[in-house]
């Protein structure tokens, strides 16, 4: 019974307890804060909540870049447009300089590689463009081409509109004459190009960018001299065919090679077959082939190919015995065909 009473007691005193801490806690509130539940008239300072940071939208267009291409912290500075300007006014040499003055009145020096770059490197018009050489390759048959090929220097003069198998399209140079070229008409002008700029990503001149040295630099420094090696070319005029975009069987190319082509180029193109008559005196062999036509990319070394095969080649002499006679051109081979007999010869040479 005591011990009944005893828990009473206690629960009572612990219900008074509670009532006690709570009645002490809303007279310091209502007091502190003068009745009001946000505080402002007892002269505590408001509580401001800082909005969550607005997150800049996807769509946002970049604002002008100067995008540099990478190289030595020697190099001239100047646009984009300057540089084409001067190279095609010099009469667009592929391998000789040509001197301009960059925006800090410095006399420089430049070659085509330079010009090249603003064609072949991502980011040179504005951060994320992708390369012009992306659309405009030696693939002229795609529709997004515009039949031009801008990764190398005889693509560039070619022009544009060439078909797959044409070796000259439209002058883009404007013959030398740089306000009157497609070039500067497209980028400068219209600004059709870079396809899919965002808007004022690319300024009137173009990027700026690093390019050439200056011509105190270049006498200051020894030269080396270099060897300019020409990539060997069929004598006869035409462009690739069809076979350059096709996927050759290597197997089926060297039933064709035996039927067709060995007895020219020997066993596995390994024989320096007689040619009498011809400078050379024989038939090159293609294992291993002219180095100059070899490449790591397959299909640049399939176009170095494709040509000789598609258009045939006369090797120089009074009067060769034999030449290559062109074997698309003249439908004497499918494409197919071709594409096959190219990856066998590509295969001799790994």
């Amino acid at each position: 019974m005591i011990i009944r009473h005893f828990k009473f007691w206690v629960i009572l005193f612990g219900a008074v307890l509670a009532l006690l801490v709570i009645y002490s806690g809303v007279v310091l509130y209502t007091g502190s804060c003068a009745y009001r539940n946000n505080c402002l008239e007892s002269g505590r300072a408001e509580l401001v909540h800082t909005p969550i940071a607005t997150l800049i939208p996807a769509t946002l267009q970049p604002s002008a870049t100067v995008v540099s291409i990478p190289s030595s912290s020697e190099n001239c500075t100047m646009t984009a447009e300057a540089l084409l300007s001067a190279w095609v006014s010099a009469g667009f040499p592929a391998s000789q300089p040509f001197q301009f003055t960059d925006l800090n009145q410095v006399a420089c020096e430049a070659t085509f590689s330079d010009v090249q770059s603003l064609f072949t490197q991502s980011n040179s018009w504005y951060q994320g463009a992708l390369a012009c050489t992306s659309c405009h390759d030696i693939n002229l048959s795609v529709a997004d081409s515009a039949g031009l090929d801008l990764s190398s220097y005889s693509g560039v003069v070619a022009g544009s509109q060439r078909s797959a198998g044409g070796s000259n399209g439209q002058d883009i140079l404007g013959g030398g004459d740089w306000p009157k070229s497609k070039l500067y008409q497209v980028l400068f002008v219209l600004q059709q190009m870079p396809y899919g700029a965002p808007e004022n990503a690319v300024t009137g001149g173009g990027p700026t960018i690093l390019a050439g040295l200056p011509i105190n630099v270049i006498n200051a420094t020894p030269t080396m001299t270099t060897t300019v090696v020409e990539i060997a070319r069929p004598n006869t005029p035409g462009g690739t065919g069809d076979a350059v975009n096709l996927t050759g069987d290597s197997n089926a190319g060297e039933k064709i090679f035996v039927d067709q082509c060995q007895m020219c180029h020997g066993l596995q193109g390994t024989d320096n077959v007689l040619n009498p008559g011809s400078d050379d005196g024989t038939i090159p062999a293609l294992n291993p082939i002219d180095s100059t036509l070899v490449s790591a990319d397959y299909k640049t070394f399939a176009y170095n190919l494709d040509l000789f095969i598609e258009n045939g080649s006369r090797p120089a002499g009074v009067n060769p015995a034999r030449w290559m006679p062109p074997w698309g051109a003249k439908n004497g081979l499918t494409q197919q065909q071709i594409a096959d007999v190219i990856a066998y010869v590509i295969s001799l040479n790994k």
